[in-house]
């Protein structure tokens, strides 16, 4: 399950089929700036007016080099070949960027694995909206001063049929395993899934321990609050 673009070609996966294209565009840069160093990192505003999720990074390239987007390629071209590292232009405005790359991203596509992305960003907002905790990162497990957990699915979640049986079980063992206090199962919000489930289990040397499926809100914005957002 990829999510980015390649030359001409968007790759959505399902979890995100339901966006419009402006959403689309938005849902993709947050995530993108989220796993990202900040050289690399693209304006919001370059995806308001965008057609698609490359034409964000067109839009980026242009302003910030201020050449027209064929000369762009041309000089782009020229310097591929070269290893020194650096950017291509030698503004002001440009030297927090590694346009190089951006453009090279831009030209041959860029995609990447829609679960992980959607791990990095969740692990990279909890980090933030906790400064003050320890926050770790196993794969698609994220635990917060080992006291509760957060598992993240990047799945369409249709609350009238789950089918995350597997999820459930795991999460029960690693409850069982760590004695988290608070379990989180975290999903991409979505149309049919806009409110959190408590999910009910019967063994008894667990029954302490909150479980709920969250609907995770893909935005820029940080509220801090020492809960799963």
């Amino acid at each position: 399950m990829l999510f980015g673009f390649e030359q001409d070609k968007e790759i959505i996966p399902q979890v995100y089929n339901f966006l419009d294209k402006q959403e689309l565009i938005m849902t993709f840069l947050i995530q993108y700036n989220s796993c990202v160093e900040d050289e690399m990192k693209i304006p919001l505003i370059y995806g308001k007016n965008a057609k698609n999720i490359q034409d964000a990074f067109k839009n980026f390239i242009e302003d910030i080099s201020n050449v027209n987007f064929g000369k762009i390629k041309i000089v782009f071209k020229c310097h591929l070949s070269k290893t020194r590292k650096g950017l291509i232009f030698k503004t002001k405005k440009l030297e927090n960027y590694n346009l190089k790359q951006i453009l090279k991203n831009y030209t041959y596509g860029l995609c990447f694995n829609a679960q992980k992305l959607f791990n990095d960003y969740v692990y990279d907002k909890i980090s933030k909206q906790n400064p003050n905790k320890t926050v770790n990162q196993k794969d698609d497990l994220i635990i917060v001063d080992k006291k509760y957990a957060i598992l993240t699915l990047c799945k369409k979640i249709n609350k009238h049929n789950l089918e995350i049986e597997n999820e459930i079980h795991r999460s029960l063992t690693l409850i069982r395993e760590n004695n988290f206090s608070k379990f989180y199962i975290v999903c991409p919000r979505n149309e049919n899934f806009t409110r959190f489930i408590e999910i009910k289990h019967f063994l008894y040397d667990l029954n302490k321990t909150m479980l709920k499926l969250v609907p995770y809100k893909i935005s820029n914005q940080l509220i801090r609050r020492n809960k799963c957002q």
